[in-house]
């Protein structure tokens, strides 16, 4: 159980390291429309999703997370800051789900409004996070078409 969802972190991450640098810095808060959040709105989203769904459920820390500010524009933060807090939190993440004895994945986690267990709080997270890789991917195709070399031996 603990290596799959590793091994799906670990996936997430290559991805995310093989997209990271192609998003061009104009694009991280150009809002396409009302209903397609920016990239940068994307970034933020996913690092809070990713603290609350396998951090916060794990680590036994209070939920600090504020769901509604991943939602605001803010121009001043970089993507290498976005990026950063994204990658610590996921190496975290990794770390205690290592670290997670057998007995607690059938545990009930209430997580804003549903109640499961914590293993299906996990399940979700990564989940929510290839879910929202793919419409950067998405966004980067759409500002820039391009090949974004996901699986360059599958032709």
């Amino acid at each position: 159980m603990n290596n799959s969802l590793i091994g799906r972190l670990e996936e997430f991450q290559r991805l995310l390291l093989l997209t990271l640098p192609k998003i061009e810095q104009q694009w991280l808060w150009q809002q396409p429309n009302t209903q397609i959040s920016c990239i940068g709105v994307q970034l933020s989203h996913m690092t809070g999703n990713l603290r609350q769904y396998i951090v916060t459920n794990l680590s036994g820390q209070a939920d600090q997370r504020q769901r509604a500010d991943e939602f605001k524009t803010q121009p001043d933060i970089t993507l290498e800051a976005l990026s950063s807090v994204l990658i610590s939190q996921l190496k975290q993440a990794q770390a205690l789900i290592k670290e997670t004895p057998t007995a607690s994945w059938s545990e009930i986690y209430h997580v804003q409004t549903f109640t499961m267990t914590r293993l299906e709080a996990c399940i979700h997270g990564v989940e929510h996070l290839n879910y929202h890789l793919g419409q950067i991917a998405l966004l980067i195709k759409y500002y820039k078409p391009q090949d974004l070399n996901f699986y360059p031996e599958i032709s």
